[in-house]
């Protein structure tokens, strides 16, 4: 029995059942004579929604990760490189693949009767943009074992990058003309509406943000409750355990007690 098999089946597995599960597997290797790994097993946390679903996606879409990774690389040359063409299209592609992947991690999750809320789906997003963004997370995703999301670093353009894409789209397009004095009330107008447009749409983005994490929060304060049960439950059952063997061995103190005052009578009266 191997500490990374059973905690890859026991993070993919439902979670409803992870503490049973936990529990069995640490009495196997007990009973195997391999008490190290049993308690090994036996701290085994369980995943949070969000991670379990991406534990899924990792187990059964093997090849969906390795090209998330693949492109994360394609990502990395191109922005090293300045090309401003490539890393255009491959942001698109980029922003399909992981909505594709996070839809079929919530998919996947729903499949399993865990329907995800939508801060449970921006967790997903965020740990598989992290695993985009950082071969180390890749491969920690691909491990199918984690407990919780992934912190999301980003995976954005630098300044370079990002002006090298605009220089590819500047030099594509034609130089516009220059309006007619009739049209420059009209046209100062049409610019200050796109300016108020701008402002409210990065006015609703920064609220969009604030909600979201205010969701996240809730949901990891959530997730964390049931983790501290779950621990408590843990910490009930070894007070039970314990409590048993204390009544157990006051019993054999009493009879040993007893044995050796009757002894003692025996003696006393010979």
């Amino acid at each position: 029995m191997d500490l990374r098999q059973v905690a890859r089946e026991l993070r993919t597995g439902d979670p409803v059942e992870f503490v049973t599960a936990r529990d069995a597997a640490a009495a196997r290797a007990r009973e195997s004579g391999d008490a190290q790994l049993a308690d090994r097993i036996k701290k085994l946390r369980k995943p949070t929604t969000a991670a379990w679903a991406v534990n899924l996606l990792a187990d059964r879409e093997p090849g969906e990760l390795r090209a998330l990774h693949d492109l994360g690389e394609r990502l990395r040359n191109a922005q090293r490189e300045l090309r401003g063409d490539e890393l255009r299209d491959l942001a698109a592609e980029r922003t399909r693949l992981l909505d594709r992947l996070t839809s079929r991690a919530v998919e996947l999750a729903a499949e399993r009767g865990h329907e995800l809320a939508p801060a449970g789906r921006e967790q997903v997003s965020h740990t598989l943009t992290a695993a985009l963004s950082d071969p180390e997370a890749a491969a920690e995703v691909q491990e199918a074992t984690l407990t919780k999301p992934l912190e999301y670093s980003g995976f954005g353009l630098d300044d370079l990058a990002a002006a090298a894409i605009r220089r590819q789209s500047t030099a594509r397009k034609p130089r516009a003309k220059r309006p007619a004095k009739s049209e420059d009330t009209g046209e100062a107008k049409l610019v200050e509406l796109r300016h108020r447009l701008r402002d409210t749409e990065e006015h609703l983005d920064a609220a969009n943000e604030t909600l979201q994490r205010a969701e996240a929060a809730c949901e990891e304060a959530q997730e964390r409750c049931e983790r501290l049960r779950e621990e408590l439950a843990d910490a009930d059952a070894e007070l039970r355990d314990r409590r048993r063997d204390l009544k157990a061995a006051r019993q054999d103190h009493e009879r040993a007690v007893k044995a050796k005052d009757s002894a003692s009578k025996a003696l006393d009266d010979r």
